[in-house]
């Protein structure tokens, strides 16, 4: 008879739980609020800055701030390994950083703690900026360029034949004034940015060696624990914004390349591309290694890239 009762009250449980309205779940959201702190090292004048305030303020106004986020740039707070240690943690916490290269990465990175928002934050291509003419491999020989201190960054540069000075930007035109560096290596874009860097280093050579882009992410835990309505307006809003990103930044592009040209004198050169991607074949080598990629990356990736290329100039 007990087996018999508690069996009966299990039922009338589930059937009561089944029973629940959708107005009951939206209760939920509305007793449900959320500060998340955002954080990234760009500057205003960068479209991935501009970016994380349009994400900031369309999630905290769709949300009815119920989900309010506080974006922080300029590496005023954590970033780069320190903002995914933040995610890791179970923060309260959005990061905007380079991805990695893993097999199935948002299944792995979930496993760590990571969920990510959304892949399209990307201003365009990355290449060498200095005061000297760089057409092959060799001429970087001897050559010292600031670097992010992501290990993918240093073997890189260390690769096409310069030295990787690991630092902050905010440290790098200062470090390129004293002759600590000759240059950098990073988009349009950063170029252009806070502080003028074009108006210390002038040449431009396209290895576009990087396609420049970050990864939005957030706790996992954190992000679960959200009720769905405001998951879903989380989800729409980081897609919108990184497309925004994409758009906006490929059309404001070559109005910088133009007025940097005629008003600061900066040029451009192409670079033999072909010398470059052999230079590079070794770091594809260190991913496999490093991260368990696919050995079969290399090929992917170039054919990947040069097919984007090829569409950029048609």
């Amino acid at each position: 008879m007990k087996k018999l009762l508690a069996l009966l009250l299990t039922l009338t449980m589930v059937m009561a739980l089944c029973a629940i309205s959708p107005a009951a779940f939206a209760d939920d959201a509305d007793d449900y609020y959320i500060e998340l702190t955002y954080s990234n090292v760009f500057n205003p004048k960068e479209w991935n800055y501009k970016a994380a305030e349009k994400f900031a303020e369309m999630v905290t106004e769709k949300t009815e701030g119920h989900v309010k986020v506080t974006f922080h740039g300029l590496n005023e707070l954590d970033c780069y390994r320190d903002s995914v240690v933040h995610a890791v943690n179970g923060d309260k916490w959005i990061g905007l950083e380079e991805p990695d290269i893993v097999k199935n990465v948002k299944e792995a990175l979930a496993e760590e703690n990571i969920h990510i928002l959304d892949t399209h934050y990307s201003f365009g291509y990355r290449s060498v900026v200095t005061n000297k003419d760089i057409y092959k491999p060799e001429d970087l020989n001897g050559v010292k360029l600031r670097s992010t201190t992501a290990s993918l960054f240093i073997k890189t540069i260390e690769a096409m034949g310069a030295t990787p000075v690991p630092m902050s930007f905010t440290e790098c035109l200062s470090s390129i004034s004293s002759g600590l560096v000759d240059g950098f290596e990073g988009s349009t874009s950063t170029l252009a940015g806070a502080g003028a860097p074009y108006e210390l280093v002038k040449k431009v050579a396209l290895t576009n060696h990087f396609i420049a882009t970050r990864w939005l992410f957030m706790a996992e835990d954190v992000y679960q624990d959200m009720p769905e309505k405001w998951r879903n307006i989380l989800d729409e809003c980081a897609l919108e914004c990184g497309v925004w990103e994409q758009t906006s930044c490929a059309d404001d592009e070559a109005v910088q390349i133009e007025k940097m040209k005629t008003e600061a004198g900066v040029t451009w050169n192409e670079v033999d591309i072909d010398a470059f991607t052999a230079a590079c074949a070794p770091v594809y080598d260190w991913i496999v290694e490093e991260y368990g990629a696919n050995p079969e990356l290399h090929d992917q990736l170039v054919k990947l890239i040069n097919d984007f290329r090829a569409n950029k100039a048609a």
